[in-house]
């Protein structure tokens, strides 16, 4: 037998002396065809019904070793239709990291023998009885986003997150909402928390969310997260509609909205519900854990309400009217109306130098204030952060009603329940002190149940696993509405596949190895040249500025780019949907907004020091600032794109298109302008492909088959693919421009392609497809086809087998759920070194 019919796929590598035989299964989880949405027709469309002749074994082949193993494991066995999971080795890993992260929040400082002082006789014994299950607490915790779906990967959501993923790269923990900050890497993660000295408040959320880096870790949803107190006051409308994992969530509700005041944030249109998580773990609830050494028994507590905190400017319109707007509002009114009070200690702590002296008294710190029976809890900037050792204690809470709920689940807390209720403007406060002085046993109940709900929910001896288990759930509910479960709704018809290579990594190439590919001599940094747009101002002599063709570089403008991408008359279809596809990472009008006010502290941060500041920032020259002075620009550099081929430049500038010439030195940068064309008509393949083995035996011409700019409906470009399908050859020519529109759904399909040695390089790396791996190859005048056909024939398993690995290369390139995520790094990485490079 001929070493050419014992060819076994190869990982394309850029060194050859490296690639590695291995063997093929294909876990397929889409399908790809090609988009035609605008076809020319071509007269004489007709299957071209060749005859053949004798084939030479020694033609064009690249030979491989005849004894190379064929085996793999069936696609039965595939998991990507199950629901996603999470394996018992990560559990096992988050496990380990659940007890490290307990002690790093002080946690694990809680008696292992304590037990709550309470009268059994009032209260179930069983925990199951008295406090939430695990799934009511996964519902409760992702609110209404435990019921929905929608994929939280793939190019829309990189588009309606592009500022926020470019702000996460760049500026990391400073970004205002994060997309997978540090792309979720614990190491990093754990850096980002030792660095309490410049991180500060963003270091503790560093640590607790490397909770999701170690169970999201096989997941392929992104995770959209905030780092601080409240939420954003901002949301971008396009990010509203996806989940988003925060420390804390406003309560909300037409029967709170009867109360005086109303959290803010319930007034805002474009509210953030988020999916909570335990975050700042130390500050919120490791507290809690010191509680049992530090309280008073409930008979020698003082019967008197205490209350410290921290002096905030108050309103305008409470100075004169008494209306409440807020928190400050409350704590000002319930010091200042009880300046004289002998049931009140209300006071700001005296490091307050803005305080009026007659408003304050010395720190209390919780071992004092656990001396009083009753503790006033008054939230901050959300919820309250001492309010889990206050109910935790024997002492009774007296609190407005709550306006946010964190992970202790504030809004499951009832009044005369858990906690007495008191005016928002601390009107009552003395009234409610001398109610629960009257009623002693209700009161003394009251703090009972308060103690169990919060030892319940910490320390009791299930509450360490119950929370690991209320996690990982969250997560996998997470993956199962926002990943896996789209990925399984496109998964293909592939049982055809019987062999697979070890892993994709095997067999395809990497993200830098693909940087590297797309880049070309723009990726080596050898040319010196600056697009900083200071320094580019003569580029209008150079390139068409400001005006979009197909074949014409042009100078890329969001202006110009947007106006090119809206329906209207100026430009065609197809221009239109590469203008859409330009957007936003061309977009030069892009800014971030940075949750930091300190110029220094960001100058610091990685990758900021070249940031600069967007028109309507105000930040001063001497770095001082004020809570405006947020807004920079992402990207300052300037882009040269065109939708066409290049086929000079003289200026020697990097040009960013969909194609180049193999072996092209004009300096273009492939990028992928029509990715969604190449993956709208991924589910046609799945129910209009035909078996290998059914197909005709015959070779079809798909010359006329092309994307140009004359309009087809989808109906009438399905029937034509159909019926090219219905050969077992495909023989494909480059178009008179360059690449061939129409070979990525070729390859994916299970027909065999038949063609010459790529001329044209795209985003599908064409001189990365290898003869008789991945087609068979024919001479440039086609003088051979009918030989190769005839061979292809008489070796009719090999192949099926070259079919097969043209459909697992599209299917790791473009399907696979780690291409996903490498399709957006590789473009992220690209525009990185583009602007570290040449525009920094």
């Amino acid at each position: 037998m001929s070493p050419i019919l014992s060819a076994v796929v190869t990982k394309t590598s850029l060194n050859r002396s490296k690639q590695r035989t291995t063997v093929l299964k294909l876990t397929l989880i889409g399908f790809l065809a090609l988009i035609i949405l605008e076809t020319q027709v071509h007269s004489g469309f007709d299957p071209v019904e060749l005859s053949f002749h004798s084939v030479k074994e020694n033609s064009n082949a690249q030979y491989y070793p005849n004894d190379a193993p064929i085996s793999g494991t069936s696609l039965e066995n595939d998991q990507s239709t199950k629901p996603y999971a999470i394996s018992k080795s990560v559990k096992k890993e988050y496990e380990r990291w659940h007890e490290t992260v307990r002690k790093l929040s002080q946690m694990d400082q809680f008696p292992t023998n304590w037990t709550p002082d309470v009268n059994w006789k009032n209260h179930p014994t069983r925990r199951s009885k008295r406090f939430p299950s695990v799934d009511e607490r996964i519902k409760y915790y992702m609110g209404k986003w435990h019921n929905s779906s929608i994929p939280m990967y793939g190019t829309q959501f990189d588009r309606d997150t592009y500022i926020q993923r470019q702000s996460t790269l760049q500026y990391q923990a400073f970004a205002d909402i994060l997309v997978n900050l540090y792309d979720l890497d614990r190491k990093q993660l754990y850096e980002c928390y030792k660095n309490k000295k410049e991180l500060q408040v963003f270091a503790p959320y560093c640590r607790d969310y490397i909770d999701i880096a170690i169970l999201h870790a096989g997941g392929l949803a992104n995770v959209i997260h905030f780092i601080g107190d409240a939420l954003p006051s901002y949301m971008p409308e396009a990010l509203l509609k996806y989940p988003m994992f925060a420390k804390v969530r406003p309560l909300c509700g037409e029967e709170l909205d009867e109360r005086g005041y109303v959290n803010s944030f319930c007034k805002n249109s474009q509210m953030v519900q988020p999916i909570i998580l335990p975050l700042n773990r130390k500050r919120h609830y490791g507290t809690a854990s010191q509680v049992p050494s530090n309280d008073t028994p409930w008979s020698k507590k003082i019967p008197k309400a205490i209350w410290r905190g921290k002096y905030e400017s108050v309103d305008s319109a409470f100075i004169k009217h008494g209306s409440i707007s807020g928190s400050p509002d409350m704590k000002y009114a319930l010091v200042s109306t009880h300046l004289n009070s002998s049931l009140v200690d209300a006071k700001f702590s005296k490091h307050n130098d803005d305080a009026p002296e007659v408003m304050t008294a010395p720190y209390m710190d919780m071992k004092e204030q656990l001396k009083y029976r009753y503790i006033i809890s008054i939230e901050g900037n959300d919820v309250s952060s001492g309010l889990k050792w206050m109910l935790l204690s024997n002492s009774v809470v007296l609190a407005p009603t709550f306006t946010w709920e964190s992970w202790a689940m504030e809004g499951t807390l009832q009044p005369y329940v858990h906690y007495i209720p008191i005016n928002e403007d601390m009107s009552n406060v003395e009234d409610m002190i001398y109610w629960a002085e009257q009623h002693p046993e209700l009161t003394r109940l009251i703090s009972e149940r308060s103690t169990l709900f919060i030892f319940d929910l910490l320390f009791h001896p299930d509450a360490i696993r119950d929370e690991r288990r209320v996690v990982q759930g969250i997560m996998e509910v997470y993956e199962n509405n926002y990943g896996q479960s789209v990925t399984s709704s496109v998964n293909g018809n592939i049982g055809f596949i019987s062999n697979e290579q070890a892993g994709r990594s095997q067999r395809f190439p990497g993200v830098e190895e693909r940087v590297q590919y797309y880049m070309g001599k723009w990726h080596e940094h050898k040319v010196s040249i600056s697009m900083k747009r200071e320094d580019v101002v003569h580029l209008n002599s150079v390139v068409m500025a400001n005006h979009v063709g197909k074949d014409s570089p042009f100078i890329a403008s969001g202006y110009v780019l947007s106006q090119c991408a809206h329906a209207n008359r100026t430009h065609i279809e197809y221009l239109r949907r590469l203008c859409s596809e330009a957007l936003p990472y061309f977009d030069d009008r892009n800014t971030a907004d940075l949750k930091s006010n300190s110029f220094k502290r960001l100058l610091k941060a990685k990758k900021s020091g070249g940031m600069k500041l967007a028109l309507h920032s105000s930040w001063r020259s001497d770095g001082a600032s004020s809570k405006e002075s947020k807004r920079v620009l992402l990207d300052d550099s300037v882009k040269i794109i065109t939708f066409g081929v290049t086929r000079q430049n003289k200026a020697n500038l990097p040009i960013f298109s969909p194609w180049r010439e193999a072996g092209d030195d004009l300096g273009i940068i492939i990028w992928p302008f029509n990715r969604r064309n190449i993956l709208s008509t991924s589910r046609w393949i799945k129910v209009i492909d035909t078996d290998f083995a059914a197909k005709h035996a015959h070779a079809i011409s798909t010359d006329g088959l092309k994307a140009s700019t004359a309009c087809m409906d989808a109906s009438s470009i399905r029937d034509r693919i159909q019926n090219v399908l219905q050969y077992r050859y495909l023989l494909v020519q480059d178009d008179a421009d360059c690449a061939n529109i129409d070979l990525t759904w070729m390859l994916f399909s299970r027909s065999v392609l038949i063609m010459p040695k790529p001329r044209c390089e795209s985003w599908v790396m064409e001189t990365k497809l290898q003869p008789f791996v991945h087609y068979l190859p024919i001479e440039e005048d086609m003088s051979d086809v009918e030989e190769i056909v005839q061979w292809a024939e008489r070796n009719l398993e090999h192949s099926r087998l070259v079919a097969e690995r043209s459909t697992q290369y599209v299917h790791d390139l473009l399907f696979h759920p780690d291409a996903i995520r490498d399709q957006k790094l590789i473009m992220e990485r690209i525009m990185d070194t583009y602007r570290r490079y040449y525009g920094g």
